[in-house]
């Protein structure tokens, strides 16, 4: 059975996690290889620097990749999004740590977990400009609070080919 929306509630929830270019990591990077999204600030967020929205110590807040074009032509492509973090600003080999992290892949079978995962929905849904996920996040991991933020692409396939805008939005009561 391929992925549906549920009925229930009839209001689809979306939370307020509106774009800031402090906190971004591209806008409208167009990524075929496997790399950093860096498009903007470097492709870094720092949660203790000069952010004064969310202050240093540990942060909860919404990561936000919206998909406005994907490649999926040749039914083998697969894109694994993480976002990883790190006290080394040059996030250096060994010294990185994943937070959180979302698979899109031209079939179920491609998917990280083929035996019980669909295939992912169809990007950009009818009718929508863009397929927009917003995941929550804390820095705090195996109690190591972490400064730095970068989102990073696995991608993998014939003809892999996306084009994202991501950011985080930290703070607010209602995530």
């Amino acid at each position: 059975m391929a992925l549906t929306a549920n009925l229930v509630p009839s209001q689809v929830p979306f939370y307020a996690t509106p774009f800031d270019a402090q906190t971004a990591f591209t806008a409208a990077q167009t990524l075929v290889a496997t790399g950093y999204l860096n498009n903007l600030n470097s492709g870094q967020v720092d949660l203790g620097g000069s952010n004064p929205s969310s202050g240093a110590g540990r942060t909860n807040g919404m990561w936000v990749l919206d998909i406005t074009a994907v490649d999926f032509s040749s039914v083998d492509e697969v894109y694994t999004f993480h976002l990883v973090a790190s006290n080394d600003a040059a996030f250096g080999n060994g010294n990185v740590e994943q937070l959180a992290t979302h698979n899109f892949a031209a079939t179920a079978a491609l998917r990280t977990v083929a035996t019980i995962w669909g295939a992912t929905p169809t990007i950009p849904r009818a009718g929508v400009a863009g397929t927009i996920l917003q995941i929550p996040f804390t820095n705090l991991m195996q109690c190591i609070v972490y400064r730095y933020l970068r989102c990073y692409l696995v991608a993998s396939g014939t003809t892999p080919s996306v084009t994202v805008t991501s950011w985080v939005t930290m703070g607010g009561t209602d995530f």
